[in-house]
C-alpha cells in the first residue's frame, strides 16, 4: 500500500513539473511577443522623430532662405523734440509731467513765474490808455479852436486890407490938400500984393487967407487921421500875426495828434509782444506723444530757449535694424517684416522696409577702424535698415527698446 501511495505521489509530482514547464514556456512566449511590440513602438517613435527633425530642419533652412532674421533691432525716432520757453526766462513754478508720461497736443506741461511779464503788460496798457486820453483831449481842443482861429485870421486880413486902402485914400487926400495949400499960398501972396497996390479989397485978401488956414487945418486933421490909421494898421498886423501863430499852433496840434497816434500804434505793438511773452510763460506741448526726458525741476531758473522737456512723437518712431551684410540679399524697400519687442512679449508688430541706409554702422562709430597701416581683419559689417511700423500699438514703444525681426526677402 505504501508503494501504491508512493507511486501515486510520484505521478502527481510529475504532473506538477509538466504544468510548471508548460507555464514557463508560455511566459517566455508572451515575453517574446511583448518585447517585439515594444521594439516596434520604439522604432516608430525613432522614425517619427527623425522625420520631424528632418522636416523642421528643412523648414528652418527654407525659412532662413526666405527671411532675413536678426536680433540687432532697436526702436528709434526720426526726431527728439527739445522744447523750452520761447523768448522768456525765469523761475519754474510748475511742471506737470514726469519722464515717460503721455502728453497731448496743447496740454500745459510747465510754467515760469509770470509776475514781471504781467507787470510789463499792465504798464503798457496804462500808458496806452493815458496816451489815448491825451490824444482825445487834443482832438477836442483842435475841433473847438480851428473854426475860431480861421475866422480870426480872415477878420484880421480883412481889417489889414481895409486899413491899407483907407491909408492910401487918406494919403491921396493929403496930397490933394498939399496941392490946394500950395495954390492958396500963391493966391495969398498975389492977393497980398494986389491989396498993397490997392487993386483988390482987403476982404478979398482975407477970404483967400481964411481959405488957406482952413485947408491947412484940414490937412493937419488928415495927417492925424493917417497917423491913427497907421497905428491901427500896425495893431491889425499884430492881430494877423497872432491869428497866423494860432494857425501854426493848430498845425503843431495836428502834428502832436499824429505823433500820439503813431506812439499808440507803437505801444499797441509792444503790448501785443508783451502779451505774447506773457503767454510764453506757459509751456504747451506741440505734439501728442511722450515725455522722454525732463531736464529741469520746479524752482530752477531757466533762460529763453533752455530745454525743459524732450518729447517723442509716436509718428516719428521707426525700427532701426542693423542687418549683417551677408543677409542683405533680397532685402529692399517694400519688404514686409514681422517685429517682436523683448519688453512687450504680448504685442505683435508688423512693418515694411522703408530704406537701406548708404553707410555701415561702423562708419559712424565713436572710434572708426583705421586700416591705413595695412592691418586688416575681415569683420562682417552691419548695414542700417529703416523699417516703418504699419501695425501694432506704437504708443507702448519706448525709444531704445530691443527686439527681433524677420524680413521677408523679395523673390527673384
Amino acid at each position: 500500500m505504501d508503494k501504491a501511495d508512493d507511486k501515486k505521489a510520484g505521478h502527481m509530482k510529475n504532473s506538477s513539473d509538466v504544468s510548471e514547464r508548460a507555464e514557463e514556456a508560455e511566459g517566455k512566449e508572451s515575453e517574446k511577443k511583448g518585447l517585439s511590440k515594444g521594439k516596434k513602438i520604439a522604432l516608430f517613435v525613432l522614425i517619427f522623430l527623425t522625420l520631424f527633425v528632418l522636416g523642421y530642419g528643412g523648414w528652418m533652412i527654407k525659412h532662413h532662405m526666405d527671411y532675413a532674421i536678426t536680433n540687432a533691432v532697436f526702436v528709434d525716432t526720426e526726431n527728439i523734440i527739445n522744447i523750452g520757453f520761447q523768448r522768456v526766462g525765469g523761475r519754474i513754478i510748475k511742471m506737470t509731467k514726469r519722464e515717460g508720461d503721455l502728453v497731448k497736443k496743447d496740454e500745459v506741461i510747465a510754467r515760469i513765474d509770470p509776475k514781471d511779464y504781467r507787470l510789463a503788460v499792465k504798464v503798457l496798457e496804462e500808458e496806452i490808455e493815458a496816451t489815448k486820453k491825451r490824444k482825445e483831449g487834443l482832438e477836442i481842443t483842435l475841433q473847438r479852436i480851428t473854426p475860431q482861429v480861421h475866422l480870426n485870421v480872415a477878420k484880421a486880413k480883412r481889417r489889414v486890407q481895409a486899413l491899407r486902402k483907407e491909408i492910401e485914400s487918406t494919403k491921396s487926400e493929403i496930397r490933394a490938400m498939399d496941392a490946394q495949400i500950395a495954390q492958396l499960398k500963391a493966391d495969398r501972396r498975389r492977393y497980398w500984393n494986389l491989396y498993397l497996390d490997392k487993386a483988390v479989397a482987403k476982404h478979398d485978401f482975407e477970404l483967400v487967407d481964411t481959405r488957406l488956414k482952413v485947408t491947412t487945418r484940414k490937412r493937419e486933421a488928415l495927417k492925424k487921421k493917417l497917423q491913427a490909421l497907421v497905428l491901427n494898421q500896425k495893431a491889425a498886423n499884430d492881430d494877423l500875426k497872432i491869428a497866423k501863430a494860432d494857425l501854426k499852433r493848430i498845425a503843431e496840434t495836428k502834428k502832436s495828434i499824429e505823433e500820439l497816434g503813431k506812439k499808440i500804434a507803437s505801444l499797441e505793438v509792444q503790448l501785443k509782444d508783451a502779451r505774447l511773452q506773457l503767454s510764453y510763460c506757459t509751456l504747451k506741448s506741440p505734439i501728442t506723444g511722450r515725455a522722454a526726458k525732463k531736464y529741469v525741476s520746479v524752482g530752477d531758473v531757466v533762460g529763453p530757449g533752455t530745454p525743459v522737456y524732450a518729447l517723442v512723437d509716436p509718428k516719428d518712431i521707426f525700427i532701426l535694424v542693423l542687418l549683417e551684410e551677408t543677409k542683405l540679399k533680397g532685402v529692399g524697400p517694400g519688404c514686409p517684416a514681422e517685429i517682436k519687442i523683448d519688453a512687450l512679449p504680448g504685442e505683435e508688430y508688423e512693418g515694411v522696409v522703408d530704406k537701406i541706409l548708404p553707410t555701415s554702422a561702423a562708419k559712424f562709430a565713436l572710434v572708426p577702424r583705421d586700416i591705413s597701416a595695412g592691418e586688416f581683419t575681415k569683420v562682417v559689417q552691419r548695414i542700417p535698415v529703416k523699417v516703418k511700423i504699419t501695425k501694432g500699438n506704437i504708443s507702448k514703444l519706448v525709444v531704445g527698446m530691443g527686439g527681433e525681426i524677420e524680413i521677408k526677402r523679395k523673390k527673384r
